[in-house]
């Protein structure tokens, strides 16, 4: 897949998403769109998330291309 494909998706923000985080599968929040300035132009999301809801919240920048939605399905109240 080109990456122009990639790029078609726009998340916003607030909208959730489940991600790859090492070995594990994890969900988290779009907190902020960074536009396209990754490599080729791809485009950037800052996403909070936590494994337990007593830790700290992490966030990390991830391209579309490795999101997925979580259609409707509850998130942690954590999030």
């Amino acid at each position: 897949m080109t990456s122009k494909a990639h790029s078609q998706h726009r998340y916003r923000v607030g909208e959730h998403v489940r991600f790859v985080f090492g070995v594990t599968k994890v969900e988290g929040t779009i907190m902020e769109d960074r536009g396209p300035i990754g490599v080729g132009g791809r485009r950037l999301y800052r996403i909070r998330f936590q494994f337990e809801s007593d830790e700290e919240p992490m966030y990390i920048e991830l391209p579309a291309a490795d999101l997925e939605e979580v259609n409707g399905e509850q998130i942690s109240k954590s999030q």
